[in-house]
């Protein structure tokens, strides 16, 4: 899957870190004026990686993998993940995403403070500036 991203969305919690990229900018409150057609059509091409954190000792972190293309979405593990200013290369079970990026330095470093910890112990990652 290969996509230029309009928009990120990044969140750092106490639960757990997501992160959003998409094809499409988020309509807000103009959604709600939309029809169900096009609330779904308006959605677009994205990829969401996401970790929980576990609530106790006894049980272990969810790392999970979801994507417009509804039937790649699971649980992730041996993944890979190679950062650059202007592009996002995850790779895991021999699937590519190829996400064309166009950040600011304050998105771009908050992007790779939250990568690491979704990578932490289940992936590997790479930063090139």
């Amino acid at each position: 899957m290969k996509f230029d991203c309009k928009e990120i969305s990044i969140d750092d919690e106490e639960f757990g870190c997501a992160i959003t990229f998409s094809e499409n900018i988020d309509l807000g409150e103009y959604e709600e004026k939309l029809t169900i057609d096009e609330i779904i059509n308006s959605i677009g091409t994205y990829v969401m990686l996401q970790r929980t954190y576990a609530e106790d000792e006894l049980e272990e972190d969810y790392y999970y993998f979801e994507s417009s293309e509804s039937e790649q979405s699971c649980e992730i593990k041996d993944f890979e993940i190679n950062l650059f200013r202007n592009q996002f290369v995850l790779t895991f079970e021999k699937e590519m995403y190829e996400i064309q990026l166009h950040l600011d330095n304050q998105i771009f470093e908050k992007l790779k403070i939250v990568l690491k910890k979704i990578a932490y112990k289940k992936g590997k990652i790479n930063f090139k500036d």
